[in-house]
């Protein structure tokens, strides 16, 4: 069953949820510790003291770092969360804390009563709203954000939510500082740590999200909680922070949200597809009806009239039916599902009315040798792939599943007849291959079509080839780059050991290493731009946004 903590009136909902208004600036304090850290053991309680003294005008996140003990628990839980706000910061030394992103960068220990009392003064241009629910049957938290700003606010801003465990108490001391009660702990940041981007906000502006978590490393369930931020991505101010204490209402009574276009290949030879659409309703009204509209480019394809009846914060995947469009090879596409109308009329608020979903039509492959790789997660039994063409529905070739883990399958398609196809990769355990580091992409000679690893179920994707050509094809096959673009991770597989080279735009070589079969680059440590890396002889350009 699902865990109650505070049950709004207008919601005929058995969920939980915990509740913010605010009208007066919260201050965000992020703190830098560690449990070995002997410092740390002395500031924290008055740290801790100062935040309990100040109720709802402060909400607090703490991150424990990798030094100077490097087996600090509440770091090893969430290492990639942690050392990203450190990066943010660029901090070196804990205790370290961080007050409204440029308010306060110090030791906790300078800081004071006073200090607080100026800084709860500036007037906040944002107001923030958050709730969250906890479904233990299921172990999910989701949380709901929504802000709308009084004043213009200037610069790129993302909004940040963490999920928090308000105290953690061990019988004895995890680390060699000798402290065993920890607070508001960092367990995760949603959607993650790079947070939603809201851009500029003129007076006015409004947005309202929903981010699900399947919680890990949870101590005690009954200590979690969510706060929530808004930072200038450039100066790193926070313009407003906000915690989980009074009864949210939201902004407007009717209004919807739409979001995460699902079901729609990101490359298709087809051109039909069979979308569906998370709606959400962000208003005090229940949602009983909603008129949508689905768009590729600038052609209205259909419209689909939704029914039923969704409380407050509730969502329902929408299944939109089959759409058709015309399709020309190598061309990128974008569909949009909007919101027309919500229960009879306007929604009130048009920011969140449009999801988009960007698609390319796949290029005409002569005469190519297709070569499928897979890279198989920590569970290589569950994987499998087969190929469909789509005229008819046969499948035509199928795979797995797998013996290895982590390990670099090849598969050679051979391909006997002109058409669309359509590759599917399957996962039985419905976590995709990010159970470790697997990923899969199918190459046609030296050009990747399309890769990916991030799915549940199941991935499809198409392809268009025709076999009366016979090409000559001098690049190493067996050499994949993905994904391309990133802004994260990039992969490389190959064909036994090869020397690796990452050069800028300016011919400098910022990386070299070797790839023994795989190769993980984390390319955020070089900023966005365009790359150049060179496997063995082969050099491919590389988008990092």
């Amino acid at each position: 069953m699902k865990k109650v903590t505070l049950i709004l009136a207008s919601m005929l909902m058995l969920i939980a949820l915990k509740t913010n208004a605010q009208n007066e600036r919260v201050l965000l304090f992020e703190c830098f510790t560690n449990t070995s850290c002997g410092p740390c053991a002395q500031q924290n309680p008055a740290l801790d003291a100062l935040i309990n003294n100040n109720g709802d005008r402060i909400a607090a996140i703490k991150y424990h770092m990798s030094w100077p003990g490097p087996n600090d628990p509440m770091y090893l839980h969430n290492t990639a969360d942690n050392d990203a706000r450190r990066g943010v910061y660029n901090v070196s030394s804990v205790p370290h804390t961080v007050v409204d992103g440029i308010r306060f960068a110090n030791v906790p220990g300078s800081l004071n009563q006073n200090m607080v009392n100026n800084w709860l003064a500036i007037e906040s241009p944002l107001e923030l709203r958050l709730a969250y629910e906890l479904d233990e049957a299921a172990g999910i938290i989701t949380v709901h954000v929504m802000g709308r700003a009084t004043t213009a606010i200037a610069g790129s801003c993302k909004l940040y939510v963490g999920v928090i465990e308000k105290e953690i108490h061990y019988n004895s001391a995890p680390g060699s500082n000798g402290e065993r009660d920890f607070y508001s702990v960092m367990k995760k940041l949603l959607p993650s740590s790079g947070g939603a981007i809201i851009g500029e906000m003129a007076e006015g502006d409004y947005f309202a999200y929903s981010f699900s978590w399947e919680w890990a490393n949870v101590y005690n369930v009954d200590q979690l909680d969510a706060i929530a931020w808004v930072q200038n991505q450039n100066t790193r101010e926070v313009y407003q922070a906000c915690h989980s204490s009074q009864t949210l209402e939201p902004f407007f009574a009717n209004e919807a949200g739409v979001s995460n276009i699902s079901n729609v290949k990101s490359v298709i030879c087809s051109g039909s597809a069979e979308p569906k659409v998370l709606l959400s309703n962000f208003g005090s009204n229940p949602l009983t009806s909603a008129e949508l509209e689905i768009w590729v480019f600038d052609e209205l394809l259909k419209t689909v009239n939704w029914t039923g009846n969704l409380p407050t914060f509730a969502s329902d995947k929408v299944e939109l039916g089959e759409i058709n469009f015309d399709i020309e090879a190598n061309q990128e596409k974008t569909l949009a599902v909007k919101i027309k109308s919500v229960n009879g009329g306007a929604d009130e608020a048009a920011t969140n009315d449009i999801a988009l979903c960007d698609f390319k039509s796949a290029p005409e492959t002569v005469g190519k040798t297709l070569k499928l790789t897979i890279r198989t997660d920590n569970n290589p039994q569950e994987t499998t792939w087969a190929v469909t063409k789509i005229t008819t529905g046969e499948v035509v070739l199928q795979g797995g599943p797998y013996d290895q883990a982590n390990h670099n399958y090849t598969e050679t398609l051979n391909i006997t007849g002109d058409g669309c196809y359509d590759v599917t990769i399957f996962d039985a355990g419905g976590d995709g291959l990010t159970d470790g580091n697997g990923f899969y992409g199918l190459k046609a000679g030296s050009t990747t079509l399309f890769s990916g690893g991030a799915f549940e179920d199941s991935e499809s994707n198409e392809f268009s080839y025709e076999v009366t050509a016979d090409i000559e094809e001098s690049l190493d096959q067996a050499t994949m780059v993905y994904p391309n673009p990133t802004s994260n991770q990039l992969n490389i597989v190959c064909e036994g050991e090869q020397k690796v080279t990452l050069y800028n735009m300016a011919g400098q070589r910022v990386f070299e290493g070797v790839a023994d079969g795989w190769l993980q680059i984390d390319m955020k440590a070089f900023g966005a731009g365009v790359y150049a890396v060179q496997v063995g002889e082969e050099t491919q350009r590389i988008i990092v946004k």
